[in-house]
């Protein structure tokens, strides 16, 4: 995740100025844990990294589980909870979760589609519940959304679901994923953010998990993927000066901190500044300083690697499998050790960490080959300098 607006402050970072707390050491920094409350959800959108869709799915986290495991949390404590799904708050004891995680001191934030908060009388039960934000997904504006949301009318009751929400002084932004069925609806989709004074707005690389892996059709090209994002950097630097609250963030490609100190570059900018907080993140953090709970309790990486299962918290406290850095999390936390590829030799790697090794393990290389989400080019890289002087083959 990458705060372009932070990054494009020109001012010196603070000492603090650091997310997920990438000082310590792996397995003792607090994570941020996405948690798939329930797979069930009321639509059936194309690009699904959970493939949900309206049904139950056995095997679920009990309520006995799930307060247990949120406890787990509080004790260690984590540096966040975010509500997902499938859609969380068809979860019957949903708004129960979040009271109880955030009166335990987590910061809980909400992954939704919006159409539920639509009802007036479960808005007010939701701005009741203790979230410090609720993110609500659009793909496209009016006819466009539904058509991917596989829902007629969707659109409309999510953006009531917005608009109920801002008016009980909530939180309130938008997530959108760049698929080539809603990129190309990518400016509507910012006027909507300006319309409607939304407070955030997170911009989301395809991954091919879940129902994306039989949606490639949705995977944008580099030169699409580059053009949207100098364009959402355009935008979070207008909106940094117009509304220094606004907060606008790109999520699930490490490469766009690459492209923002290039699009510095480019207009002759000073880039020390942003250097200096991308290098302190240090790029992808999946297994370092996110986390992913799903439905039935097992831990993943990041949400966008259900194939690969650190353990399940219906078996061991989350706190225990985190701080276990005998598998998988111990090869993420010294992943630079394993890359290969254009990921291994690239100039960029003290900023993009790798990547997203989720999507190079479903569609590229393998688990440490090169994250074909990468749209930097050879030169940019280095990679080229590199041929010329006889070190890359």
């Amino acid at each position: 995740m990458l705060n372009l607006t932070r990054l494009l402050d020109p001012a010196p970072p603070d000492p603090d100025d650091v997310r997920y707390g990438t000082r310590r050491p792996a397995g003792a920094r607090r994570p941020v844990v996405a948690w798939t409350v329930t797979r069930r959800c009321n639509l059936a959108c194309r690009h699904c990294y959970s493939a949900s869709i309206d049904k139950p799915y056995p095997g679920e986290l009990t309520d006995e589980q799930a307060f247990a495991f949120l406890d787990d949390l509080i004790a260690m404590p984590a540096s966040g909870l975010l509500m997902s799904g499938g859609e969380p708050l068809m979860h019957p004891r949903a708004l129960d979760f979040a009271q109880h995680a955030s009166a335990g001191g987590l910061r809980v934030t909400l992954s939704t589609n919006g159409t539920l908060v639509a009802d007036e009388a479960f808005a007010d039960r939701a701005a009741q519940a203790g979230f410090s934000y609720f993110g609500i997904s659009f793909d496209g504006v009016g006819a466009a959304h539904d058509e991917f949301r596989g829902e007629p009318g969707a659109f409309q009751r999510s953006l009531e679901g917005v608009r109920n929400l801002k008016a009980r002084g909530q939180r309130v932004g938008l997530r959108m994923t760049l698929t080539a069925t809603a990129t190309p609806h990518l400016e509507e989709v910012l006027d909507l953010i300006e319309a409607e004074d939304l407070d955030r707005a997170c911009f989301y690389h395809f991954a091919p998990s879940g129902r994306g892996r039989a949606a490639m059709a949705e995977t944008i090209t580099h030169e699409q993927s580059r053009a949207a994002v100098d364009r959402i950097i355009a935008f979070a630097d207008r909106m940094r000066v117009e509304r220094p609250d606004r907060e606008i963030l790109t999520v699930a490609n490490a490469a766009d901190g690459a492209r923002l100190l290039g699009w510095l570059e480019e207009r002759g900018r000073d880039t020390t500044a942003a250097w200096e907080r991308l290098a302190r993140v240090g790029g992808n953090r999946s297994g370092k300083a996110i986390a992913h709970v799903d439905n039935t309790g097992n831990v993943h990486p990041d949400q966008f690697s259900w194939g690969q299962k650190v353990g399940s918290v219906k078996e061991q406290p989350f706190s225990e499998l985190w701080a276990d850095e005998s598998g998988l999390l111990g090869e993420l936390r010294s992943k630079e050790q394993h890359l290969a590829g254009r990921c291994a030799q690239c100039r960029y790697l003290p900023v993009c960490g790798g990547n997203l090794r989720a999507r190079a393990k479903a569609v590229g290389d393998g688990q440490w080959g090169s994250d074909p989400g990468c749209y930097l080019t050879d030169a940019e890289i280095g990679i080229e300098e590199l041929a010329a002087e006889g070190a890359w083959t």
